[in-house]
């Protein structure tokens, strides 16, 4: 399997819990590589208290890193964005224009505290839209509000939003509660495309054995939808609600 793109990755060093060094970056890319993801983009955190990064301090760990994949050779190719901490310092900076999109400026990665969504979360989705910029909700089966029910998901999916799997939680990497969760909205058909969220190379291994459990139960057409033409859409913002 090959031609994958991987949405959310954390192989920039130094700049978050991903990636301590270059070594581990170029080896977590390789190991994706050779998982089948022809594409990976970074997506270092941006939240702030935890993660201080603004979209300057992001672009130059990136540039830093991106000369070392080239001169390595061989690898995925890469490419910048950001998993936004959607908060409202962070969402005055997505619609202030000081954010890191996705590349093509279509869509953005969104991250919520994992309890629940905020209070205005639907209303600033909305706006996000309004402004032609697709919210991308970054893996929904750990949000603990989604356990019990995901009507609030699905609401926000009919309504224009999308939502991203991290693979690797299908089998159990983040504990069973959001396993179960993964399943059954992988079973309800909302999710538009998965990702690795790979922090570290191990992290790679429950990539591929997530890829092996959708191929297994769902088919190779559900793995071409979510780890090769969702991700595209998503890309190119032609994502339709």
């Amino acid at each position: 399997m090959n031609g994958f793109v991987d949405l959310h990755c954390h192989f920039v060093p130094g700049i978050d819990d991903g990636a301590t060094t270059a070594a581990d970056g170029i080896a977590m890319l390789e190991a994706l590589g050779r998982a089948g993801f022809d594409e990976v983009v970074a997506t270092p955190h941006m939240r702030p208290g935890l993660f201080d990064n603004d979209a300057t301090r992001i672009k130059a760990a990136y540039a830093t890193m991106l000369a070392k994949v080239e001169a390595t050779g061989g690898l995925p190719s890469i490419s910048l964005s950001s998993e936004h901490y959607f908060c409202d310092l962070v969402y005055e900076r997505i619609v202030n224009g000081e954010a890191l999109l996705y590349p093509g400026g279509r869509a953005v990665l969104l991250e919520f505290y994992e309890v629940d969504f905020l209070p205005a979360a639907a209303e600033r989705l909305f706006d996000l839209r309004r402004r032609r910029i697709l919210p991308v909700i970054a893996h929904p089966e750990r949000y603990r509000s989604l356990w019990k029910s995901h009507e609030r998901l699905k609401s926000l999916v009919e309504t224009g939003t999308v939502a991203l799997l991290d693979v690797a939680a299908l089998v159990g990497k983040y504990g069973k509660e959001p396993q179960k969760c993964a399943r059954r909205l992988l079973d309800d058909g909302l999710y538009h495309a998965a990702c690795s969220d790979a922090h570290r190379v191990s992290d790679v291994e429950d990539v591929e054995d997530g890829i092996r459990f959708i191929e297994s139960k769902y088919g190779e057409d559900e793995v071409d939808f979510l780890l090769r033409r969702g991700p595209r859409e998503i890309l190119a913002g032609t994502v339709s609600s």
